[in-house]
């Protein structure tokens, strides 16, 4: 049965090609189906039978009972109407004949012989079915699934049975009767029906239902218990009492892509249709998050501590790390270990803490077992005299992320460091003579997206030979994509970038919208044939802010000051990002994000007046790290400040 219901769904299916979404108004019509019936038999064979052959009297109990059940087949027909609710549920009925049947098989053993047995169920009932339909949930294909109760009054009920012995005797015993104290049948009713609509007043309904009994067929005794399930295929045939309410189609609801915009060095905002790629010397601080996160009720991974970049025992070059935070982020005891030791002066203070859960908090000494991992690694890895290293511990951070969704709870499994010396945990700071850089930073798609819903969620993927480059996305209607460009990102080919709007309405409309920028790639070698002024792009990520705050902290205003602003010159184009972590909304991130921008603009331009300054929000969408895991999230708490300088 379940095999030959994959089959009507399958073909269903293929009715979905080309169709636009078809929802149907208030209704009446009727309908028809042929029924596939499993009978689940719990019946007596012998029930006070009065004329039961002498060579079958031995075989006469009262405890045989017909077990085995087959198929059927059954019919359904009637009328049904339908009323929507709303645009996505609509409320139907169907009242009219339904009939099950099905067989049941038996066996007795003897001496000399057996003797077989079986039973033929029929029951009729007048079916009254309230159904609830749901409409709109598979995009442009005009399915529904359905879920309802059938309610069977019962119009006959009946078995015909046949005994038979093994040796050919001619005993065989026939008996025909209605079942006695015939139940209402009750069945929960699952399915998926396809809209098809013929002309402006009339549809056509195929469909596919399932009805799980919840009743038997009697309450005597003798006869339970005993129930029929039923898969039926059927069509109805409608008039629509009222108006149609939507033939949702490709031309009601259209996406946009109208331009792709730019800053400049000017700080002006200009339309492009590409984007350049220069090989220049590059230059990119990456923050340290004083935290090592650990597993809930457990210790850190010790693959969070790569090695991969020791020369030797108790030796680590950090400038031969990749230019990645995260990965830098995964080495934080391998820097702070090798900056001990070229520090001697230097102590550390490492916190153990819990996230607070019951968990949590019922693992014994768990803060002060994560503080003493620490700290144990560094004096073993890097041998760092444990005098200089202070352990403490407490039940939660002083600082907490969120306490009230699972990222933020994952963040709180912590240890975390701090020192006296501030060069410590300072960020790390790589630079490369020939890096690949886009020409700029960020690029805005100005969308829009027209028709008469809502918009639910939108995703953007950008892709570049076939290679997604990034997939944002959102809830409700975009007005603007930005999409931050990541360094080698791009292919080093001056192959097309191409980019494409899904928007989706709350009842499964759709629409696309696609496009594409051309690259130019400017080599080293091709900028002095064209004599085109080579330049210097220094790029500073800092973690700049707590959970959900805009405000600058000591400690990065000092960095921004001793770090940043040495390399603002007069003719420096300065391009200030504002990212966030993925919880909240979208809306309270992404201005959460151009308040932290602002906060950075506001300090470096009041500083270093001559350079031109540009500040975007990028929000959530567009973070620059990954969002599942607990580092990766504390990055995304970032201001991006991007130094792009002419060299003489």
């Amino acid at each position: 049965m379940k095999h030959f219901a994959s089959i009507v769904a399958a073909s269903l299916l293929g009715l979905t090609v080309a169709t636009a979404q078809v929802i149907p108004p208030a209704r009446f019509g009727g309908f028809v189906g042929f029924g596939l019936s499993q009978v689940s038999p719990s019946v007596q064979t012998w029930r006070s039978f009065s004329s039961v052959p002498s060579g079958l009297q031995p075989f006469v109990n009262d405890t045989t009972r017909f077990l085995k059940g087959s198929t059927g087949l059954g019919v359904g027909i009637g009328i049904m109407g339908g009323i929507p609710l709303g645009s996505m549920v609509h409320l139907t009925g169907r009242l009219g004949y339904t009939s099950l049947s099905g067989m049941a098989t038996a066996t007795q053993t003897g001496s000399p012989r057996d003797v077989s047995h079986e039973l033929d169920v029929f029951m009729s009932t007048l079916e009254i079915s309230p159904t609830v339909e749901f409409y709109g949930l598979f995009g442009q294909a005009s399915f529904h699934p359905l879920v309802g109760l059938e309610l069977g009054l019962p119009l006959a009920t009946s078995i015909t049975q046949r005994a038979t012995p093994s040796d050919g005797d001619a005993t065989t015993f026939v008996a025909n009767a209605d079942v006695p104290e015939s139940s209402v049948r009750a069945a929960l009713m699952l399915g998926v029906g396809y809209t098809i609509r013929v002309n402006r007043s009339w549809y056509v309904q195929p469909e596919i239902s399932y009805r799980a009994p919840l009743t038997n067929v009697s309450s005597a005794a003798a006869y339970a218990p005993t129930s029929f399930s039923q898969l039926r295929i059927g069509i109805n045939v409608f008039f629509g009492a009222s108006e149609p309410i939507e033939d949702i189609g490709p031309d009601v609801m259209q996406a946009f892509v109208d331009s792709v915009t730019a800053a400049g060095r000017d700080a002006r905002t200009r339309v492009i249709s590409s984007i350049i790629l220069e090989d220049v010397r590059y230059t990119e601080m990456m923050p340290l998050v004083p935290y090592v996160f650990a597993a809930e009720g457990g210790l850190p991974d010790a693959s969070m501590q790569a090695t991969d970049f020791m020369a030797e025992k108790g030796m680590f070059d950090a400038t031969k790390l990749p230019f990645d935070a995260v990965e830098a982020n995964r080495n934080l005891l391998n820097i702070v270990g090798s900056r001990m030791r070229a520090m001697p002066h230097a102590n550390l203070v490492i916190n153990g803490t819990t996230d607070g859960s019951k968990i949590e908090l019922a693992t014994k000494d768990l803060p002060e077992l994560r503080a003493n991992w620490a700290k144990n690694y560094l004096v073993t890895g890097f041998g760092i005299e444990q005098s200089r290293i202070t352990t403490t511990t407490s039940a939660t951070p002083s600082k907490a992320s969120s306490v009230t969704v699972a990222d933020g709870v994952a963040e709180n499994r912590r240890i975390e460091l701090t020192s006296d010396v501030p060069n410590l945990l300072e960020p790390v700071v790589i630079t490369a003579e020939n890096e690949r850089i886009p020409s700029t930073d960020v690029a805005t798609f100005h969308t829009r997206v027209t028709n008469t819903d809502s918009v639910d969620a939108w995703t953007f993927t950008i892709m570049q030979g076939g290679r997604v480059l990034s997939t944002l996305s959102g809830a409700g209607r975009p007005s603007s994509v930005s999409w931050p460009i990541k360094k080698g990102s791009l292919a080093a080919e001056e192959l097309p970038i191409d980019y494409e709007l899904i928007a989706r309405s709350p009842r499964g409309d759709s629409a696309i919208a696609t496009g594409s920028l051309g690259v130019e790639y400017l080599t080293r070698e091709k900028k002095r044939t064209s004599k085109i002024a080579d330049q210097t792009v220094d790029k500073y990520s800092l973690v700049l802010f707590e959970f959900d705050k805009s405000t600058m902290t000591a400690e990065n205003r000092r960095i921004l000051e001793q770090m940043v602003l040495p390399n603002i010159t007069s003719n420096s184009e300065v391009t200030i990002l504002g990212y966030t972590d993925r919880i909240g909304n979208d809306e309270h991130n992404f201005k959460l994000s151009m308040e932290r921008a602002e906060a950075v603009r506001a300090f470096l331009s009041a500083r270093a007046k001559d350079a031109t300054y540009v500040a975007e929000g990028v929000g959530e969408a567009g973070s620059p790290y990954d969002n599942e895991i607990p580092v990766g999230r504390q990055l995304n708490r970032t201001v991006q400040v991007i130094v792009k300088t002419p060299r003489r």
